[in-house]
This record gives C-alpha cells, structure tokens and sequence, in this order.
C-alpha cells in the first residue's frame, strides 16, 4: 500500500479513537453528575430558537442562572430573571478572568463549558451560578421547550464544577 495509504488510515484510526474517548469521558461525567451531583432549577437567559421548534438543529444549548435550590417555585424563578436582567451591558472585573468569561459568553452568545459564579454585586449577595448546558430534547414534554427553566444536576465543589440537563420532576418518564 502506498505511504498516502497508511496515512489515511492512521488518521482515520486516530479519529475512531478520539471519538471514543470523548464518549468514554462523556459517560462518566453523566454518571458522576447523577450519583454525586445535586437537582436544581435553572431559568433559562438564552436558548437555541429551535428548542421552541418540533424540528432539531444540530446544537441546542441554553443560558441558565441557578443557585443551590432546587426551588422551582414563580418567586424564585422571578429573582432569577432579575439578576437575568441585572446582566445585561455587563461590565466584567479586569482582574477576574472568570467575569471576563462571563462577559465574553454573554456578549458573543457563545458556549463557555464552564459554571461560572455570577458576581454578588449582579445578585443582591446571594450565590447564583451561570452555565451553558445542551439541551436534551428527549426530557423536554413535547420535545421541545415550554417552560422557562430547566431541571439540572450540578455539582459545585470548589474548583470541581459541571452541570447538564436532568428530567422535569413531573416528566412522564423521570425516574423515582
């Protein structure tokens, strides 16, 4: 076999590998979030138009707030839109590099992959927390977005941070 051969198949091969790795390392993180992680409710800031759609596109994420309460209730829900709105024109810190990535997904409504701590003076002191997560169509009743927050399981230990979308509590389908 020629040398272009081999070639394309070390880089095919390379490629087979790398998608089972990122599979092998997306397991795991899934599994982790559920046995250690904790449910929370997320108000959504900002989310792929096509979740609001019955047709997929090809990535769905959202913006969410949350904080460590699993509360689901119009008061919460409504305080986190207040500090929804509290970040638009947001003006990071210099000095903070995880306020600069805030801004930078903010502004450019791009993924971070990160959970981010959203500044005290944003939230009237209290501990909310901003991620993008994808969007699983198949825990969403009807396949597609109708409510304005998202059920997630977080952990938020320190440095040790992650996040993704979880079934609705009352989703016909959620475990007990």
């Amino acid at each position: 076999m020629p040398i272009w051969g081999w070639v394309c198949v070390g880089l095919v091969a390379v490629v087979v590998l790398g998608l089972a790795y990122i599979v092998v390392v997306e397991g795991q993180r899934e599994k982790r979030l559920q046995r250690d992680g904790q449910t929370v409710v997320g108000r959504i800031i900002l989310a792929n138009t096509s979740l609001y759609d019955a047709k997929p596109a090809a990535f769905e994420f959202a913006f969410v707030l949350f904080t460590r309460d699993a509360d689901p209730s119009e008061e919460h829900l409504a305080f986190l839109g207040r500090v929804a709105e509290n970040l638009q024109g947001f003006e990071p810190n210099d000095a903070n590099p995880a306020e600069k990535k805030l801004a930078w997904a903010l502004e450019t409504q791009r993924t971070t992959g990160d959970v981010i701590r959203v500044p005290k003076r944003v939230t009237d002191g209290r501990e909310v927390y901003f991620a993008s997560t994808p969007v699983k169509r198949r825990m969403l009743p009807h396949g597609r977005l109708t409510r304005d927050h998202l059920f997630l399981r977080v952990i938020l230990d320190g440095d040790r941070r992650d996040v993704s979308m979880t079934e609705y509590p009352d989703s016909p389908t959620a475990s007990a």
